[in-house]
């Protein structure tokens, strides 16, 4: 799992935890990642695979997986497992989702108490000013008032482009894409082509999983997924299947 030797135990470097929690339940792991960041440090459960329990600055459960899901950069490690007491009941996709739109809403609310606030044009970002295709695509995503931020990574789940500063819905986009195409290979189907999934706050996240890029659009709560499609047709053509 990209372990190194740090005092006879393995810490793991070059991953995000969101990306390593989902790497734990897809390889089914019964074990106890510690997770630290400066003189912090908190804890989360597996059972084969399933994560059953977390801790974290006198939280537990699910409160205790958001806190630490807030962290930037943590190191983490691996131990044994521990008998815990099941206090989460929900897929850990549901964690990572309900973290993503936790983080954006605080954005929202430090935007809005005029924190941070300053953007640099996005048709002037690298790797987009000299792709002709990928600026247009740009270009007809920002055009669409329905869309509230977008988020392009390649195959591998690198960025290439958002316009959030949220780091946990891309780990969340490339993790619905990875077990969409788990699914399809188990049930020997084609797709998806698309995936839209609705957030606690009514809001849609909106995936196209294309063999390019993949593309991830957050609507508002009244947008209709399928209008937006429509509007993007022409130019997801071009880029998905690129």
């Amino acid at each position: 799992m990209g372990q190194t030797d740090d005092n006879a135990r393995g810490r793991i470097g070059g991953v995000s935890l969101a990306s390593f929690l989902q790497m734990l339940e897809q390889e089914r792991k019964t074990c106890t990642l510690v997770v630290e960041s400066g003189e912090e440090s908190g804890r989360l459960y597996f059972d084969s695979g399933d994560l059953i329990d977390a801790e974290c600055g006198g939280e537990v459960g699910r409160e205790a997986v958001y806190m630490l899901l807030t962290w930037n950069a943590p190191s983490f490690r691996v131990t044994e497992s521990e008998d815990r007491l099941r206090r989460i009941i929900q897929p850990l996709a549901h964690l990572l989702l309900n973290a993503a739109t936790l983080q954006d809403e605080q954005q929202h609310e430090e935007e809005k108490n005029g924190k941070d606030t300053a953007q640099t044009n996005p048709l002037e970002a690298p790797g987009v000013k000299n792709n002709p295709a990928l600026r247009r695509l740009l270009e007809t995503i920002i055009s669409i008032a329905e869309v509230r931020h977008y988020y392009l990574l390649n195959r591998q789940g690198k960025m290439i482009a958002q316009s959030s500063k949220n780091t946990k819905i891309p780990d969340f986009i490339t993790y619905s894409v990875v077990s969409g195409i788990q699914m399809r290979k188990a049930l020997d189907v084609k797709g998806p082509h698309r995936i839209q999934l609705t957030l606690e706050n009514g809001e849609v996240l909106l995936i196209f999983p294309g063999a390019g890029m993949i593309i991830g659009l957050q609507l508002s709560s009244e947008a209709s997924a399928s209008a937006v499609t429509a509007k993007l047709r022409s130019v997801l053509t071009k880029q998905l299947s690129a």
